[in-house]
């Protein structure tokens, strides 16, 4: 008897997050249908899965699905490779495909408009617009049309040194963006990188969880998404920056409270907080080094006074040399994880430490609302 072979799919995320990635589509899809993942790579993870696609779509750590719709392990530098994978795509049936898509939402007509977009890394005999031009013949020889604007069809093809996959977009525009976020900021963190700190906070029900540089509050929203907790607690030294969180939150994700405060003097009792999740700022400009690792000494003492002895912090820092000198000079905090992701424009640290055994106990201090 024939195995069934089920239909495979490419899900991105950034570099460095591709563990976290791995971790949630084991949890999502594990009573979902049957699944497994076919090869895992520094920015994309290839499955095959029985289920709903729009299962997939649901993945708060990926960037983008793709539907594969044909993955050839070689293709040559010469020409004649062209040719093979323009007459490969000639004879595909695409029914099964188109059920697909038209399951996650994709609108097709009778006479289905594309577009194709392709990215060739390597040396070969021709271009990439060579690859991308015989890729868009061979689906108009099923009368498809190209069109630029809002085609129903994205088709990518992406070549390497080993392979071609070619994919049909299934994720819509605004998947790693949300639609909570009604404020923004031009350093506003991304909320699939928001979450994937969240998750290395490994989360639990009785958390009291707290972001003391909440910023729009795209990392408190994220915890609340990620299951049940105790109390959410943000707060930031920018009014504009609370109020935008105070927007984006809603009357949602309850308990939980925000506030206008400064994060190296934290109104926050003794051993009252589970986890700490932060993104933190460069410093301002012009500033010079020093008064960045002032900013980072006075929150990491507030964190190691507000931390219970079984709790989690999670920061993420472009300040990668001055938060591993102050960690050093702050034996409170062990460094269980350090690693770096691609933001493209900045390459930032993730950092998850947790508290030292013995570390010195502080003052409270009371929590006041805003």
């Amino acid at each position: 008897m024939r195995e069934t072979v089920y239909p495979q799919y490419s899900v991105l995320m950034r570099r460095g997050l591709v563990e976290i990635t791995r971790q949630e589509i084991q949890r999502r899809l594990l009573d979902k249908g049957r699944f497994e993942i076919v090869a895992q790579e520094p920015e994309r993870i290839l499955i095959r899965f029985s289920g709903d696609p729009r299962e997939l779509l649901s993945l708060r750590s990926a960037e983008q699905v793709f539907l594969v719709v044909k993955a050839l392990p070689k293709m040559t530098r010469s020409r004649h490779s062209l040719t093979a994978l323009e007459k490969s795509l000639g004879r595909i049936d695409f029914q099964p495909y188109f059920e697909i898509c038209r399951r996650v939402g994709i609108r097709l007509r009778k006479r289905v408009t594309f577009s194709v977009r392709s990215r060739m890394i390597g040396l070969r005999n021709f271009r990439r617009a060579d690859l991308q031009r015989g890729v868009e013949r061979a689906f108009v020889d099923y009368g498809w049309r190209p069109i630029e604007e809002n085609p129903a069809l994205e088709i990518w093809v992406e070549a390497d040194e080993e392979r071609v996959i070619i994919s049909i977009k299934l994720s819509p525009s605004n998947m790693a963006r949300r639609d909570y976020k009604h404020a923004n900021f031009s350093t506003s963190l991304r909320p699939t990188v928001a979450y994937s700190l969240v998750q290395l906070s490994d989360p639990q029900p009785e958390d009291i969880f707290v972001d003391p540089m909440c910023g729009d509050g795209t990392i408190l929203i994220e915890r609340a998404y990620s299951g049940r907790f105790r109390y959410l607690l943000g707060g930031d030294s920018s009014l504009e920056a609370v109020e935008a969180a105070q927007t984006n939150i809603g009357r949602k994700h309850q308990p939980r409270q925000l506030f206008y405060w400064d994060s190296q003097t934290l109104p926050l009792d003794r051993r009252s907080v589970d986890k700490i999740v932060c993104s933190l700022p460069s410093g301002e400009k012009g500033a010079d080094e020093s008064q960045v690792a002032e900013l980072y000494w006075e929150f990491l003492t507030e964190c190691e006074r507000a931390l219970k002895p079984t709790g989690r912090m999670v920061l993420l820092t472009t300040q990668r040399f001055a938060l591993d000198s102050l960690l050093k000079a702050q034996p409170a905090f062990t460094t269980k994880q350090r690693f770096q992701i691609d933001l493209r424009a900045r390459n930032p640290w993730v950092y998850v430490c947790v508290p030292t055994p013995g570390r010195s106990r502080a003052k409270s201090r009371r929590l006041s609302p805003l």
